[in-house]
């Protein structure tokens, strides 16, 4: 089967991590092995305070991301101007998921990585664990991976050629519709 890629994009709070899931489901209900991660947000008031890292094939949560204000401990690292500070251990295992699923890649896999951001622009956070799963993805399966409109040119740059690629606002009204044909 030809290798698949599909973009989820969209503004922060559009829903992304959501359709993920959704994904996720359905794709497990048609039979396929799910494997990679989400980024789901924290919030407390309404406010995001960080994201936790849930492993798709085992349900497995960790912490990725905190407001600098709320972080404890040595593990965290903070990077430029930003309000925010990373798990180091969080993104080693992150990266660790998505390179164990680069592996086990296959036509009855699709890997799910949440989400091509900011600090993978800068060759950081799971930047490395995509990076593998793209080049796996030549030899056939499925790629998902959501971010940001304004990243959907660097995430189709490091796909590979031979990939058929759709990409597909979060919150499009017609989201399944549109999914109907490269999902099947």
């Amino acid at each position: 089967m030809k290798p698949r890629a599909l973009v989820i994009h969209g503004p922060i709070g559009c829903g992304k991590t959501q359709r993920a899931l959704e994904l996720a489901e359905r794709a497990r209900q048609s039979g396929y092995r799910v494997l990679g991660l989400v980024s789901i947000r924290v919030t407390d008031g309404g406010e995001t305070t960080g994201y936790t890292g849930m492993d798709l094939a085992s349900g497995t949560r960790f912490p990725l991301v905190k407001l600098t204000s709320l972080v404890e401990g040595g593990d965290w690292r903070k990077h430029g101007e930003w309000k925010y500070s990373f798990s180091q251990a969080g993104f080693e295992r992150a990266n660790a998921i998505l390179e164990d699923a680069a592996e086990a890649l296959d036509d009855e896999t699709i890997v799910v990585a949440d989400e091509y951001g900011h600090i993978e622009l800068q060759g950081m956070g799971i930047h490395r664990g995509i990076t593998k799963v793209a080049e796996a993805l030549k030899r056939g399966g499925c790629l998902v991976v959501l971010c940001r409109t304004e990243k959907v040119g660097a995430v189709v740059e490091m796909l590979p050629e031979e990939a058929s690629v759709l990409v597909v606002e979060a919150d499009k009204p017609d989201f399944w519709r549109s999914l109907r044909d490269w999902f099947n």
